[in-house]
């Protein structure tokens, strides 16, 4: 488990980032042999993505709710994300063959992805009495600045 940092946190990070979002819905619980491979294809493709940093992600977050599994990720930047996505070497492209040939219409599972390109400065974080999460996990190894946990100037509560 993360170690929690007392007060106020915030990023500093000077480069253009992705925010990326991606996700399953499972429409049909029943249909076990449709969404099952779904979501075992996840963890070999953020296997990959973590084991090289070259690679252009920055952190990976998977969370679940429902119906829906879904994976909030920082890129470099969407170039990184679309030679990951495209190339023939990589898990994504197999994948997504996969599922466009045996899931794709018919309903019974649902996958999304969302991509935010934010420019340097574009953003504001603020983390209170948090281990590293979100821009903050995936800029660790960035001097993140601490403010004063008296300063409400950046409250957005």
């Amino acid at each position: 488990m993360a170690k929690v940092h007392p007060g106020r946190v915030v990023v500093d990070y000077d480069e253009d980032l992705v925010v990326f979002t991606v996700g399953v819905r499972v429409n049909k619980i029943w249909k076990v042999r449709k969404w099952w491979p779904v979501l075992s294809a996840l963890r070999p493709m953020l296997r990959e993505l973590a084991a090289d940093p070259s690679l252009g992600l920055l952190d990976s977050r998977v969370m679940v709710g429902g119906r829906v599994i879904m994976v909030v990720q920082y890129w470099r930047s969407a170039d990184h994300l679309e030679r990951y996505a495209h190339g023939r070497e990589y898990a994504h492209r197999g994948f997504w063959k996969w599922f466009n040939g045996a899931v794709k219409d018919d309903g019974d599972v649902g996958l999304w992805h969302e991509l935010y390109r934010v420019e340097a400065g574009e953003y504001e974080t603020s983390y209170v009495n948090m281990p590293p999460y979100g821009l903050a996990r995936a800029t660790a190894d960035r001097p993140a600045g601490r403010t004063d946990p008296d300063d409400h100037d950046h409250d957005h509560a």
